[in-house]
């Protein structure tokens, strides 16, 4: 018995005594990145009996919703009361912490979360969670150790303004689905949804005096954006239309939907509850064509359509187009809280208001220049009215245009219009960062890698200390043209969402891509259990077009740990009941080979290259001026690069570099280069090329490197085989707009990638 008595005693005591796990750096993946942090021994656990604390209201917010992940992750119901003296998760108020800012403090038998404000115990909480298992993200009840590390993190935010914009104009997405994205902004501390509500393609919020607006202007037949996606989706199933906004209307199947001003408020209240404030876009003077289709007396001509790019505005030259916005944006601002209204003012068609009488007579009685001022005469006056309703107004940066209020809001998109940004902030403007190069979530992954989205700085590098006081944050934007579903949009949104989160909020000095990188690949497994569709790179290994003498060997990699990859030889599309790839490949004749790469449920996209055997292209014996090539240009002549065509005696120059030398800022861009390139061997040699909009590579009159259409930056290559000399070269190009990039690359069977220029060209 005294033994046993022993036993039950040595055993007590070790219970007592044995410490939790003590994590390693490696381990904490918190994204953003924190101010600071300071890694202590041991961990803190949670159990079914934690208890929380907190001293005033606004910290229930952040305490609730820790429970509610513990409700579904763990089946855990912590206590949550005021004054609570054996609570082992306490809040405490500090005064004279920032805005948003918090200090984290976890010890082996105690968590301190410090703020000043609601936001910053909230901001609080999502770190503790990343700072938890992944399997905190679970629906249902998991059996798992729930330790997180005991550390010190103090923190807080780069900028005010970190955003995420959703377009619901083009194609729309439920109540749930916005729910469900404001949790995704909530975790990576993002602040600000911008909702799209309004244009050309849709009319998505109730407006009562109008209810021609939603009655009709909510719904559509099939647009060219919903053929574009049923195309696509003929190959990827992820551009498939969401049934659920289908309606049977008058006997019609009509697509659309809109917001009641109920679930307005139900979204306002649920972003509130995250600390993220909803900012509202009512799209005028242009990009109304869904109100002028049922207002028509909006317009200068009293019907609505289009001009060569964009849709017909409404008439600047009526007192009843000014009404008409001042009496939806009335609706508005008494529904929104936000300080924010969003009148975007972009892409306006000016064309209709050179014609018009009514315009005309506008520009001539308030003494304007043009029509720039005329817009600018009507965002002023809208900006009058939204300051008589205690808001502020926002738009695209066009409307620096014709003159700026120091009132006004920007948001810089327009990479192509770098001095928008001087103009704002030398007028004492703000502005928001959201160019269209790197934080339009839109594009491909393969036009806007993650990387680029880390890496690019928002702050102009030559920007003084007044200037950039001026810069209130960042945004990325979603527009819907190409993402008719909600696992398409989270497709395009992550995981580059992270990457944005960083910038938004982590110091300059705080951002390190390899490192960001390491703690991205903790954050996939946490994304599956949000069932997240996201983006996975695709498979490595491949050109676009393959050429071989003998016989290709085809070695396929990817990029990220836990992926399997299946391949065709036959053109049909890959799944994973397709060959999987296990050692490389031997191809001896002509295919074309298709691959798509699997983490579980979520897939890459589908690479394709095209492989052929050659025979090689015979050099012409010319001695042609080298270092230089011939260059034709032409400017609104063709809508893309297939079209681009040669006149019967074009006019030359030459240059020294394939580029966009001179006509960086031009829209509707066509060239032509045309000479011979060099080779300096015998062997097979790839060509690349990086173009917004279209390029085509021809070497003999064959094509190499297809880069057509109209797109966004993409890189694309192709091989041929070449003998030893010069071979007639040319290179198409059209930039249709904004975009203004061309890169073209070279590479020889033994020596690195390198640009096409120098030595190698002739003409």
């Amino acid at each position: 018995m005294k033994n046993l008595l022993f036993l039950l005693l040595i055993s007590t005591i070790f219970s007592c005594t044995q410490k939790n796990k003590t994590f390693q750096n490696s381990e904490i993946s918190i994204i953003p990145e924190p101010t600071n942090l300071i890694l202590e021994d041991e961990s803190f656990l949670f159990t079914s009996t934690t208890q929380i604390s907190i001293e005033e209201d606004n910290q229930l917010m952040a305490a609730t919703y820790l429970n509610d992940l513990f409700k579904q992750a763990a089946g855990f119901n912590f206590t949550v009361k005021k004054s609570n003296s054996a609570a082992s998760i306490t809040f405490k108020k500090v005064e004279n912490l920032a805005p948003e800012a918090y200090i984290l403090k976890i010890s082996s038998s105690k968590i301190v979360i410090s703020a000043n404000d609601a936001a910053g115990y909230f901001y609080g909480i999502q770190t503790l969670r990343q700072l938890l298992p992944a399997e905190i993200e679970s629906k249902q009840p998991m059996d798992v150790e729930w330790l997180v590390p005991c550390v010190t993190i103090q923190d807080s935010p780069r900028f005010s303004w970190r955003g995420m914009h959703m377009d619901f104009s083009r194609h729309f997405f439920s109540l749930e689905n916005v729910k469900t994205f404001l949790d995704y902004m909530a975790m990576y501390k993002m602040n600000t949804y911008h909702m799209h509500l309004t244009d050309d393609q849709g009319w998505r919020i109730e407006i009562k005096k109008y209810p021609l607006l939603t009655q009709k202007g909510a719904w559509r037949i099939e647009s060219s954006h919903d053929k574009e996606c049923k195309e696509l989706a003929k190959t990827n199933p992820s551009f498939t239309i969401d049934e659920q906004h289908y309606h049977e209307i008058n006997g019609q199947k009509m697509y659309g939907g809109f917001f009641t001003q109920n679930q307005i408020k139900e979204i306002i209240s649920y972003a509130s509850d995250r600390n993220i404030e909803v900012i509202p876009e009512i799209d005028m003077p242009g990009h109304f064509k869904a109100a002028i289709d049922n207002y028509p007396y909006l317009s200068c001509t009293g019907k609505a359509g289009w001009g060569n790019h964009f849709s017909i505005p409404a008439c600047l030259g009526k007192e009843t187009s000014y009404q008409f916005a001042k009496d939806i944006l009335s609706e508005v601002a008494a529904l929104f809280p936000s300080k924010y209204i969003h009148i975007g003012g972009d892409e306006v068609n000016i064309d209709s208001w050179k014609k018009c009488p009514n315009c005309q007579r506008a520009i001539q009685k308030n003494k304007l220049k043009n029509e720039h001022e005329l817009q600018s005469f009507f965002n002023k006056d809208i900006e009058q009215f939204l300051h008589s309703k205690g808001k502020k107004l926002i738009g695209w940066d066009e409307i620096v245009d014709g003159g700026l209020s120091r009132d006004a809001t920007v948001m810089w998109w327009r990479n192509w219009a770098p001095k928008a940004r001087y103009i704002a902030a030398n007028n004492g403007s703000n502005m928001i960062i959201c160019p269209d190069f790197e934080y339009y979530f839109d594009f491909t992954n393969e036009a806007t890698p993650i990387d680029k989205v880390y890496n690019y700085e928002p702050v102009p590098e030559d920007f003084t200390k007044e200037q950039e006081a001026h810069v209130l944050g960042v945004q990325a934007n979603l527009w819907s043209e190409r993402i008719p579903n909600f696992k398409r949009l989270q497709y395009q949104t992550f995981p580059r969402i992270l990457a944005l989160s960083e910038t938004a909020w982590s110091s300059k000095s705080n951002k390190n891509y390899d490192d960001f990188q390491q703690k991205l690949l903790n954050h996939y497994q946490r994304l599956d259990f949000l069932d997240i569709q996201y983006y996975i790179p695709t498979v490595e290994g491949l050109a676009d077009k393959i050429a071989f003498l003998d016989e290709a060997k085809i070695t396929l990699t990817t990029p990220l740990s836990g992926m399997d990859i299946y391949y065709t030889l036959d053109g049909t599309q890959p799944t994973k009941n397709s060959l999987k790839y296990t050692a490389p490949l031997t191809i001896s004749k002509n295919t074309t080979i298709k691959t798509i790469a699997y983490r579980g449920n979520n897939a890459s996209e589908v690479k394709t290259a095209v492989i052929e055997k050659q025979t090689y292209k015979e050099p012409l014996k010319i001695e042609p001026k080298i270092g230089s090539i011939q260059q034709w240009v032409a400017l609104n002549k063709f809508n893309v690069v297939e079209e681009v065509k040669l006149p019967t005696q074009p006019i030359w120059k030459t240059t020294q570099k394939i580029d966009l030398t001179g006509y960086e800022t031009k829209d509707h861009v066509s060239m032509v280069f045309k000479g011979y390139f060099k080779a300096e061997e015998d062997g097979l040699y790839q060509f690349s090329t990086k173009s917004d909009d279209g390029s085509l590579l021809y070497l003999h009159n064959k094509l190499v490197v297809n880069n057509g259409g109209n797109h966004a930056a993409i890189l694309k290559d192709g091989m041929i085989a070449l003998k030893k000399g010069w071979h007639p070269i040319s290179i198409y190009f059209h930039e249709a707009s904004g975009g203004n990039e061309l890169t073209v690359w070279y590479k020889s069977p033994t020596q690195a990638q390198k640009k096409l220029e120098g030595s190698v060209i002739a003409y």
